[in-house]
């Protein structure tokens, strides 16, 4: 989506009586962390492909192969091993998928709250009131360019571990200036 676009279906988010201070879009070219994945992904596609080649032998050996291990072992290992092709596969395009979410992704700071929105094929919407805010983490390039964490609550995981919750607004240009604004709304309130 045009940046127009996005900046209109975030003004609509506004609740009334509540002023836009900040907005700012991730610049997709720089989640470059995203691909990290593939050093899994990668041996584990092609680990899954070479099974599944291993799995069809019985059947490209037929002349070679008794007909009840072709019959046996030749449904059942190439079945087993489609999963972990399709999972595979997915891992690859989640790098892809991330940086097409964030092309279609705004944020925004008001007076009252945090706001990330997607446009997608669906809206999706989230925010975090400024009361609710704990600390703020900020890693910015040289260019000012960076990601902004913020710290809203913790809980307890079903085994008991302490899990801590941000929001996160990601690969956004002038992300220092965007953690002043949000350091005086804090301060204001």
């Amino acid at each position: 989506m045009p940046p127009p676009e996005l900046d209109s279906i975030l003004r609509r988010e506004l609740l009334p009586g509540e002023r836009l201070l900040w907005s700012g879009r991730p610049d997709p070219s720089r989640l470059r962390a995203v691909f990290a994945i593939w050093f899994f992904a990668v041996p584990w596609t092609a680990f899954a492909l070479f099974w599944e080649a291993m799995a069809l032998l019985p059947w490209m050996a037929s002349s070679h192969t008794p007909l009840g291990i072709q019959w046996s072992f030749g449904i059942i290992f190439p079945l087993f091993g489609l999963p972990f092709i399709g999972i595979g596969l997915g891992m690859l395009w989640m790098p892809f998928k991330a940086r097409r979410k964030a092309a279609q992704t705004i944020y925004g700071l008001t007076d009252r709250r945090m706001l990330r929105v997607t446009a997608g094929t669906k809206r999706e919407s989230a925010s975090v009131l400024i009361g609710q805010m704990g600390p703020i983490d900020v890693t910015a390039d040289a260019d000012g360019y960076g990601t902004l964490r913020i710290q809203t609550g913790t809980r307890l995981d079903s085994d008991g571990d302490k899990v801590t919750e941000r929001f996160e607004v990601l690969g956004v240009p002038g992300v220092n200036r965007l953690e002043g604004l949000l350091l005086e709304q804090k301060s204001a309130q």
